[in-house]
């Protein structure tokens, strides 16, 4: 009962996934959130690397005169970003993310107007 029920289960997210153009593990990552069955399994390190890379100029400058001399470090910037946002820098990696995957989805126009819409509501 359980292998037919997964079964239906996998071929409903796929069939969600062509329906929407959102890959199928956001779907699922989707369903999930909404569902409150998230768990949190983000490794904000990895989080904060991608994060420091898209924004390196903002973090440079954020934390001049705290700065290590070598830039190259995101894990000295990442131990001096969290003081600066103690209550939202989880949201703000897990925003930029999610802004990653939304951004390498191939849509229609109103279908990333309606994504947007939905993000902006979120923050």
């Amino acid at each position: 009962v359980l292998h037919e029920g997964f079964v239906s289960m996998e071929h409903l997210v796929h069939e969600l996934s062509h329906q929407t153009s959102i890959p199928t593990h956001q779907v699922i990552s989707l369903w999930n959130k909404s569902h409150a069955h998230d768990i949190n399994s983000v490794n904000h390190w990895n989080a904060y690397s991608g994060y420091f890379k898209d924004n390196l100029k903002q973090e440079l400058g954020r934390l001049s005169d705290k700065a290590p001399d070598i830039p190259g470090m995101p894990s000295k910037y990442f131990s001096l970003s969290l003081p600066a946002y103690p209550d939202t820098w989880q949201t703000i990696l897990e925003y930029h993310g999610q802004s990653i995957i939304l951004s390498g989805v191939p849509q229609t126009v109103a279908m990333r107007a309606q994504e947007f819409q939905k993000f902006c509501k979120k923050i």
